[in-house]
């Protein structure tokens, strides 16, 4: 495997005379209010957030009446440091500037934006000091260099792809597991899992009937220890793991369902296979009659849907939570049909372990 110590590196302006890339602002800045989503909403709408690639949300092609950006560059958020690789073309939001050269690939983009990334954010940061697109176009960067002392466009690309096929290589052998257990039920073609499901009586359950409700446990900044245990906090991505950490407390519990309980996020829910500690701005949520991955899977996404009934001014706190009605597939009995859940939900994840694993085995294309 190729490594980073056995390169020679050194500095370059990012731009300017003698930098790596011209720098310009992006051809739209749309304030994200005057966006259209609707059917077919397949853009990738670029803002300053620091997850999902930079993706706010995803917007309809009628915006692109505005104008948009090509992919295959950089975009930066100024303010908020963030750098990511675009590979479609897109439209963005304010505050939002490019980088583009023809000297790179998919791999040498993908080497370039992380090493861009960890500078902006040693150099840059919110207390008065943000990424400026004065303090931009200043920023230098250390980069591996050939024995002529230009940037190693051939070393970037050759790491980034050893390090991607084996990224692949254990991705596949981890669908390959998955599927193998999910096929313990048999997967029978016959079945039209959707109609099935729609068709089922389904009726309103109190989620205290059906699950034990727990407060979290707050760590703060100053209290937090690195390490591995996932932190499930009010966050609405990553799966709400807000952060990984070596601390404990009586909130440490696994294969529980947490549900937001304050902020932007309110009322999303997911579910945590693994052992986890939580945070007070979540609920945790325990099953009672079922341990099953599928079925809580299934009871997130139930709940997940009721998130418009709540904001910040209408906060999901424990007693509210309790007594949430949500509606549950039921048996002839008037019982949560828990077996039905849990062929759904394994149907459902099948299906689409399977899509992964035709993706990566058929197409050539980088992860």
């Amino acid at each position: 495997m190729l490594r980073l110590d056995d390169r020679e590196w050194r500095v370059f302006s990012l731009t300017g005379e003698g930098g790596l890339f011209p720098i310009h602002a992006t051809s739209t800045g749309i304030d994200g209010i005057n966006l259209k989503d609707g059917y077919g909403a397949n853009v990738p709408y670029i803002t300053r957030t620091e997850t999902n690639n930079g993706i706010a949300r995803f917007i309809s092609p009628e915006n692109l009446e505005y104008g948009k950006d090509k992919g295959g560059c950089i975009t930066i958020g100024l303010d908020t440091q963030t750098a990511y690789w675009q590979p479609v073309d897109f439209v963005t939001g304010q505050n939002i500037h490019v980088l583009r050269s023809s000297s790179l690939n998919y791999y040498s983009y993908q080497f370039l934006t992380v090493i861009l990334r960890q500078q902006m954010k040693s150099k840059f940061n919110w207390g008065g000091n943000g990424a400026t697109l004065g303090r931009l176009k200043k920023l230098k960067i250390m980069l591996p260099v050939t024995e002529a002392g230009e940037p190693d466009y051939q070393f970037m690309e050759d790491y980034i792809g050893e390090r991607m096929a084996t990224k692949k290589k254990q991705y596949l052998e981890y669908v390959k597991k998955r599927i193998a257990e999910l096929c313990v039920v048999p997967d029978d073609q016959t079945v039209d899992w959707q109609s099935l499901i729609d068709s089922h009586n389904w009726e309103p359950v109190i989620v205290k009937d059906i699950a034990d409700v727990h407060s979290g446990h707050d760590i703060y900044a100053q209290e937090r220890i690195d390490g591995n245990t996932p932190l499930v906090t009010a966050v609405g991505v990553n799966n709400g793991i807000g952060y990984f950490v070596g601390n404990d407390n009586d909130s440490r519990a696994e294969g529980s369902i947490s549900v937001v309980r304050n902020g932007a996020s309110v009322g999303k829910a997911f579910y945590h296979r693994y052992t986890a500690l939580y945070g007070n701005d979540c609920r945790r949520m325990k099953l009672k009659k079922t341990d099953s991955e599928y079925v809580s899977i299934f009871i997130t996404q139930v709940i997940g849907m009721q998130k418009k009934a709540f904001s910040y001014s209408r906060k999901l706190g424990t007693e509210r939570l309790e007594n949430l009605k949500i509606m549950l597939p039921v048996t002839d009995a008037g019982e949560p049909d828990y077996d039905l859940m849990e062929q759904f939900g394994r149907k459902m994840m099948l299906n689409k372990y399977n899509q992964y694993f035709r993706f990566l085995k058929l197409n050539d294309t980088p992860l």
